[in-house]
């Protein structure tokens, strides 16, 4: 066996480190296809390649428990596709900022961050519908029950969605350990990106799907039939 010791100048787990990693490889395999790169560089690599995996799996596994959980709950399925897909674009909006404003993020934010905020703050957007179901029982239109429940809701959601921020981003300005603050200031985004996405978006779309609504959520049927 031979061993080669090789020093780098770039970061760990950045795009340069990486490159460098396949050239190595590519000249390594040329030279002995049994060869192996190891190190910290390399196995961090690795490790980012299987994360990519794992983040798949993971988010689909906390759609569909969030899904049925909101299906059981409100008795529809148009509401739990809609709730989710709204936080999705929040937790989408919160991870591009830093691919455009070119931070970089420990390869673990990705799966932590898109389970933290989808659990956390999709009880914005149930206890918004809640709120326009229950304008739409009292016999209320699409228009009113909607203005309702953003009347109604938008104090709550305000309150817990900046009491969320104002816990975590204090840790994530004056961690010194950098995946905690990166973390927390990823969590402290994501609740504000939640809250003006439930507050402007949600309510777009119970009033535009209105009519998708209600005939596929269970208590609201009668208003089809009616109609």
């Amino acid at each position: 066996y031979r061993l080669l010791l090789i020093s780098s100048e770039y970061v760990v787990s950045s795009d340069a480190v990486n490159r460098q990693i396949e050239e190595l490889g590519a000249a390594l395999k040329s030279f002995h296809p049994q060869g192996m790169l190891i190190g910290e560089a390399p196995c961090t690599k690795d490790l980012i390649e299987c994360t990519d995996h794992d983040f798949t799996v993971v988010s689909l596994i906390s759609i569909l428990a969030i899904f049925l959980i909101i299906a059981l709950v409100l008795r529809s399925w148009t509401l739990p596709v809609i709730l989710v897909a709204v936080i999705e674009f929040a937790i989408f909006l919160n991870l591009c900022i830093p691919y455009y404003t070119k931070v970089q993020l420990p390869f673990v934010a990705s799966i932590l961050i898109s389970t933290i905020q989808l659990g956390a703050t999709v009880d914005y957007a149930i206890l918004m519908t809640t709120r326009y179901k229950q304008g739409r029982l009292e016999g209320r239109d699409r228009v009113g029950a909607v203005s309702g429940a953003v009347a109604s809701s938008a104090q709550s959601i305000l309150v817990s969605g900046m009491g969320f921020f104002a816990a975590t981003i204090g840790v994530g300005l004056y961690a010194n350990v950098d995946i905690i603050s990166s973390m927390c200031s990823l969590i402290a985004r994501g609740a504000l990106c939640s809250v003006l996405v439930v507050l402007f978006v949600l309510p777009s779309l119970l009033l535009a799907l209105d009519k998708v609504i209600v005939p596929t959520t269970r208590d609201l049927r009668k208003l089809a039939m009616k109609g």
